[in-house]
């Protein structure tokens, strides 16, 4: 049991990196949104445990609220991460039009979050574990294929616009962890049995994108090259 456990312990000291992190940013706005998700998500870690080791129901139904906030509490900063590192998108795009832009997204993690479409299920190895209900899981599914398609548009663009190292080497890490997500939604569509909680190795690895994003001081557009 205790092999289960590292993994979301390795993950929760990733939050509270970015947590950190994110604190000394100088943009309010990205500041405030990111830590308001960041702290969401380490709160996804904390009902992973709970489900592990808890078998009273009410509990079980308190901690379900936070069992899919990572649904929005990595998109949404990866998107903010992105929009910061590409400096054509920070200089000309305001921060509250990347909102709206993928506001139809938050709108839905937010109804999936609040609506519960969810059953609990006893896991294979210990504890429990939720599913949704079709045709939520589904839904899910399509929205994330988008989302990560909007992603992996945005790193291509970075990539092929810029030819400085440091911002190369970001986007290729957003890359590879949306990559990640699509290989872990793939496994889960085909019914692969996991040993842990999907997407957790996954996120830990976009949650590093976004720390890496944040680690330093972007370029300007007009020193592109």
């Amino acid at each position: 049991m205790s092999t289960f456990f590292i993994p979301l312990f390795s993950v929760l000291i990733i939050v509270l990196l970015n947590i950190i992190q994110i604190k000394g940013h100088p943009n309010r706005i990205l500041r405030s949104i990111c830590l308001i998700l960041f702290t969401f998500t380490g709160l996804r870690y904390i009902a992973l445990i709970v489900f592990t080791l808890s078998s009273n129901i009410d509990i079980l139904k308190f901690f379900s609220y936070f069992y899919y906030a990572s649904s929005i509490g990595i998109t949404i900063p990866s998107v903010l991460a992105l929009w910061y590192i590409i400096p054509r998108f920070r200089e000309r795009i305001k921060e509250w039009v990347v909102l709206l832009l993928f506001s139809p997204f938050i709108f839905f993690y937010l109804n999936l979050i609040y609506l519960q479409p969810i059953q609990i299920i006893k896991h294979d190895g210990f504890g429990y574990r939720l599913q949704l209900i079709s045709p939520w899981n589904h839904w899910l599914s399509m929205v994330q294929g988008i989302f990560t398609l909007m992603v992996l548009c945005m790193c291509f663009y970075g990539f092929r616009s810029y030819k400085y190292k440091f911002p190369r080497s970001q986007y290729l890490l957003f890359i590879l962890g949306y990559i990640l997500t699509t290989i872990d939604g793939l496994c889960m569509l085909f019914n692969t049995v996991y040993p842990i909680e999907p997407f957790v190795f996954s996120e830990a690895f976009i949650l590093i994108a976004i720390l890496y994003a944040f680690a330093a001081k972007p370029i300007k557009e007009k020193y592109k090259h």
